[in-house]
């Protein structure tokens, strides 16, 4: 049965509002809202009388929590990460979303599944399991019922190359996508741990002073740079090595039918 509303429950222009309200501006439920808060997740509301009232303060921490989750951290980390009273919440925000863009290219292209198997040279049929993987793999985003986004528009196109430079066809290419992810995922957590170890944690420790936020940033853009030379170093002295040793194998290596000279 409905009841009437207590103008007490109505949001406070200027001077907070209630929880009712922030389930409103954050598309979270009032129970989840009060789980938050028992797990002290949220700032306590401003009580005056027997209402809490709440603020911008608060929709910022639902959204930190959100973009945290977002990126596969746990309730339990996050409320380690956090403080009490919120007051770090506006800066950790922004270097979250940025971290989230910082290593991802920019204007994917949207596609479909005809579009992408054209590509690869691939029929209809064909082009939904090879789009299945991709998407398994990170290239592709459904973001529609037959509209994909191109996550990694940069390896889409060394694979369309590959299938037509070295006779791959789009499976073949998708698996030696997935190799170089694997030793990718190595590269990346050397530099990821030391990044960790070197500056998040003693930022941390530190109990997150705001006047270094600006630092931590541009020390994990340097890892990216880092990361970035390194790998590509490391692929160029191994490649040469490598090619020496292969070619230096095939050259001298017996041919079919040919006779050997005496």
């Amino acid at each position: 049965m409905a009841t009437t509303p207590d103008p007490g429950d109505s949001p406070v222009p200027g001077d907070g509002f209630v929880i009712e309200e922030l389930s409103r501006r954050t598309g979270m439920t009032v129970r989840s809202l009060r789980s938050y808060q028992s797990r002290k997740l949220l700032p306590p509301p401003t009580v005056r009388g027997r209402t809490g009232y709440y603020d911008d303060r608060h929709v910022a921490r639902i959204q930190l929590i959100q973009n945290l989750q977002g990126e596969g951290i746990k309730l339990t980390s996050i409320a380690r990460m956090l403080d009490e009273g919120g007051q770090t919440d506006a800066d950790l925000l922004r270097f979250t979303r940025s971290v989230q863009t910082m290593f991802t290219e920019s204007g994917g292209a949207v596609t479909t599944v005809p579009d992408l198997a054209a590509r690869f040279g691939m029929d209809a049929e064909e082009g939904v399991a090879m789009v299945e993987r991709a998407a398994r793999l990170g290239l592709v985003r459904q973001i529609g019922e037959d509209t994909y986004e191109e996550v990694s528009p940069r390896l889409i196109d060394v694979g369309e190359h590959a299938v037509k430079a070295l006779g791959l066809d789009a499976h073949e290419a998708l698996t030696v996508v997935e190799r170089l992810r694997r030793h990718a995922d190595g590269v990346a957590k050397i530099y990821l741990d030391l990044f960790v170890s070197r500056v998040w944690v003693p930022f941390v420790e530190a109990d997150q002073p705001a006047e270094q936020w600006s630092d931590v940033r541009a020390a994990l853009d340097e890892v990216r740079s880092l990361a970035v030379e390194a790998l590509t170093g490391a692929f160029e002295l191994v490649m040469s090595e490598r090619v020496g040793e292969v070619f230096e194998r095939e050259v001298t290596r017996p041919r079919p039918g040919r006779a050997r000279r005496r």
